[in-house]
């Protein structure tokens, strides 16, 4: 029997959508990670909020990725 999976539109600031299916019980270290980003590199906003990396996602949530600017 397969893992179950969820799914997730994710929207990464000036790079674009796309649909993600991930594991079950997946958090957004893992969707960040599974789109080949570094997740310090992004501020997470999972369905209008701003969470942490360990948070767990529930299937046809929306995530969005910001790039966090940084300079010196």
């Amino acid at each position: 029997m397969p893992a179950e999976e969820i799914e997730l539109a994710v929207v990464v600031l000036r790079r674009g959508s796309r649909t993600l299916k991930l594991p079950k019980g997946a958090k957004v270290e893992d969707a960040i990670k599974a789109l080949g980003l570094n997740p310090v590199e992004y501020v997470a906003v999972l369905d209008g909020r701003i969470v942490p990396e360990d948070e767990p996602i529930d299937g046809g949530a929306t995530l969005k990725l910001i790039p966090v600017v940084s300079g010196g």
